[in-house]
């Protein structure tokens, strides 16, 4: 099974439709994980942005549903 190619910042960046500083002060935070691919540091593994993903939007949902509960 061949895993799908580390993220660049840049890259990251344009999924998130973010800029590239925001990126790394999510990585900075914890948030996103990083790994070293050769010379290249700060590579962030495909899984690492859909668990992100995926944990802003259940972040979103749990918000949305405390601001509509009485």
């Amino acid at each position: 099974m061949d895993w799908p190619a580390p993220l660049t910042v840049r890259e990251v960046a344009a999924e998130l439709r973010c800029a590239e500083d925001e990126v790394r002060a999510l990585i900075r935070h914890g948030e996103l994980q990083t790994v070293a691919c050769g010379v290249r540091p700060g590579l962030v593994p495909r899984h690492q942005l859909d668990d992100y993903l995926r944990r802003s939007a259940r972040r979103r949902e749990d918000s949305d549903r405390a601001s509509t509960t009485p």
